[in-house]
């Protein structure tokens, strides 16, 4: 009767609902901060547009190049991050 012991020890092994639970958990946690950054993106996205129009009304090309790039930029990471999304809801669905 060394059971006792080892769970003990070595902590007592999970049975494969309670893996599946904590797994799911782990998986809606990133589908939500993944949702958080996507937003800070967007917002960031809105603030960097009403810039670049003040910029070229000023008539700031430079500077509305570099930012236009780094929009362009914003908006790939926004894209790459709702194609993230739908791997991870779609794993999450197989569970």
């Amino acid at each position: 009767s060394t059971r006792p012991l080892l769970d003990s020890i070595f902590g007592k092994k999970k049975t494969p609902a309670e893996l599946l639970r904590e797994n799911k958990r782990a998986l809606d946690k990133a589908i939500r901060e993944l949702d958080r950054e996507r937003m800070q993106l967007q917002n960031e996205e809105k603030k960097i547009v009403v810039e670049i129009k003040k910029m070229a009304k000023e008539g700031q090309m430079e500077a509305v190049k570099v930012m236009a790039k780094s929009l362009v930029r914003n908006r790939n990471a926004v894209t790459k991050m709702y194609a993230l999304k739908s791997q991870l809801q779609a794993v999450s669905l197989r569970l």
